[in-house]
Formats: structure tokens, sequence, C-alpha cells
């Protein structure tokens, strides 16, 4: 329940501020660059939503890893996690 309710709250905020944001960029833009200044702000929005997502989440799995494969002098794959430092 907790993260249910967790969930609701980030994708009710998240949807409160995107038209707020929307009507910001059409009133502040002249008419002929409107669907550049769109164009612009979404791919700041994914970029800074897409890329540092993956790599923090990418660097916590990592760090539960008890016992990696050696290959070569090469740290490999892991073997096993850390169930509950994974969680």
């Amino acid at each position: 329940p907790l993260l249910l309710f967790f969930m609701f709250v980030v994708i009710l905020f998240t949807f409160l501020s995107s038209i707020p944001a929307l009507t910001a960029t059409l009133r502040c833009v002249p008419d002929r660059q409107r669907s550049f200044a769109l164009g612009i702000q979404w791919i700041v929005v994914r970029t800074l939503g897409g890329i540092p997502g993956p790599i923090a989440f990418g660097s916590m799995i990592d760090k539960s890893c008890l016992l990696w494969q050696d290959q070569c002098g090469d740290q490999g794959s892991c073997y096993v996690y850390h169930n509950s430092a994974m969680s």
C-alpha cells in the first residue's frame, strides 16, 4: 500500500507540472518559434529523465554484488547478488 501511495503521488505531481510548463512555454515564446521551443523543452526533459536514471539503477545493482566473475584480471559479470541489499 505504501508503494502504491508513493507511485500515485509521483504520477500526480508529474501530470500537475507538465501542463503548466507547456502553457508557460507557449505564452513566453513568439508564434513562429513555438514548435521549436516545445521540441527543445521535451529534449531537455527526456534527457534529464532518461540518462541519469539507468546509470544510478545500474550502480545500485552493482553495489549489491557479492561475487564477481574474474576474466584474466578483469571484472566480469556478477555471480551472486545480496538479495536484501538489492531490495
